[in-house]
Formats: C-alpha cells, structure tokens, sequence
C-alpha cells in the first residue's frame, strides 16, 4: 500500500506545472526602455513650446495567451526608482510603445533599466515577479 502511494503521489507531482516554473516567466518582454534624450531648449526669448518633462519610453509585447489590462514596470536609473502602471488592452504579440512622464530622472546619460514586476490579466487573474 505504502509503495502504490508513493508511487501515485510521484505521477500527480510530475503531471502537475510546477506554481514556481510559471511565476519565474514573465508574461511581458520589454524590447527596449529609455529617456528621451532631448531636453526642452530654452532660448533668449524663449522657444513658443512648452517646456516638458523628461520621458521614459517602454516598448513591450505580451507573450502570454490572454489579454493584458495592466502592466506594472520598476524603472531605475541607478540613483532613482519609479513605478510606471500602464493600463489598457494588451493583445498577445502586438508591440506596444508608449511614453511616461519621468521628472524624476532628468535627463539621465547613462539610461535606465525597465523590470515587469506585475501583470494583471483581462480574465482577472495576475502575475508578479519573485
């Protein structure tokens, strides 16, 4: 009894996914994150444009079968982090890019680095980075 036990428990722990081997995954791939390098010009007499507030720019694709309604990304730039949530409808495999306002990276040289640290799917359910 106690071999035929083992041995049923043993195949229910190799057909099952593992929670851990999801969660190690991210469902989102950031194809590329960065500052707008070109900070507002301030002329003599000014330039006529408003001044604006340096961007970050996020391109990212949703790997994962189901819909995307928000995406939670760690922005560093060795000095300063921030939390960017975008928030929407992200299909799978359509690249996305768009822009956040970042004042507080200024106008940083050395770049910045983008981390999914969450994922909220259309179904409800959601990801997050270990």
């Amino acid at each position: 009894m106690f071999i035929a036990s083992l041995l049923l428990s043993a195949a229910l722990d190799a057909a099952a996914p593992t929670q851990s081997a999801y969660l190690s995954t991210s469902p989102v791939q950031v194809a590329a994150c960065s500052i707008d390098e070109t900070p507002a010009v301030d002329l003599p007499f000014g330039s006529g444009l408003p001044e604006s507030d340096p961007q970050t720019a996020i391109s990212f694709v949703n790997t994962d079968q189901r819909p995307i309604s928000s995406v939670v990304f760690e922005v560093s730039d060795g000095t300063h982090t921030s939390r960017i949530v975008d928030k929407g409808t992200f299909s799978t495999g359509i690249a996305i890019n768009h822009s956040y306002a970042t004042p507080e990276f200024g106008y940083v040289l050395g770049g910045v680095n983008c981390k999914v640290q969450a994922v909220a799917f259309a179904d409800g359910s959601t990801w997050q980075a270990q």
